[in-house]
């Protein structure tokens, strides 16, 4: 599968998506004045329904959003519409591991650094639990290292473009291992 082919056709299927959510948010208030059907409840159901619209594209559009930009030594990181954006910094990676794959990808980005970031959560008992193998390329980390603190950060929002923020990492974090199923999907990407 092209992965480039397929990030187009996402995009078009958002775009349409789109459209159609602000064809009906402008059609539904002419169609109910066209009609001259003011009573309450119309006129309630149609604010509902409004509002139901605007949650359907804020939603849409965080879902989609992943924008990222390498500085010098430093990925600018943003995942969602709402989020604020961050740095993680490429000496700091540790490791990088994918679950799923398509458009279902989601990176989990081991690092060392320490920030005031909050997206950046310490490695817990039910972290280790819910990703066994990130759990032992973790305890093989900290054999090797145990001074260091470990965090993690896990990117879901961005549908197939976390394919190119993968190669990114695989090509500017040189210190980081990789585990087999992103060295899979870097594969998908590339052959």
């Amino acid at each position: 599968m092209n992965i480039y082919k397929a990030y187009d056709k996402q995009r078009k299927n958002y775009k349409r998506f789109n459209f159609l959510m602000i064809f009906l948010f402008i059609f539904l208030p002419a169609a109910l004045y066209i009609t001259g059907k003011t009573d309450m409840f119309f006129l309630s159901y149609l604010v509902f329904i409004e509002v139901l619209i605007l949650t359907a594209l804020i939603l849409s559009k965080d879902n989609d959003t992943l924008e990222f930009d390498l500085k010098g030594d430093k990925i600018s990181l943003k995942s969602g519409f709402f989020k604020k954006s961050y740095y993680i910094y490429c000496d700091k990676v540790a490791a990088v591991h994918c679950e799923k794959s398509y458009e279902e990808l989601q990176i989990i980005i081991l690092t060392t650094q320490i920030s005031r970031n909050k997206s950046l959560k310490p490695i817990t008992e039910n972290f280790m639990k819910k990703f066994p193998q990130v759990a032992e390329e973790y305890m093989r980390l900290k054999k090797i290292n145990p001074e260091f603190e470990y965090f993690y950060y896990i990117i879901k929002k961005g549908g197939f473009l976390k394919y190119d923020l993968l190669d990114m990492l695989f090509k500017n974090c040189v210190k980081a291992v990789f585990t087999e199923n992103s060295i899979n999907n870097i594969k998908m990407i590339r052959y």
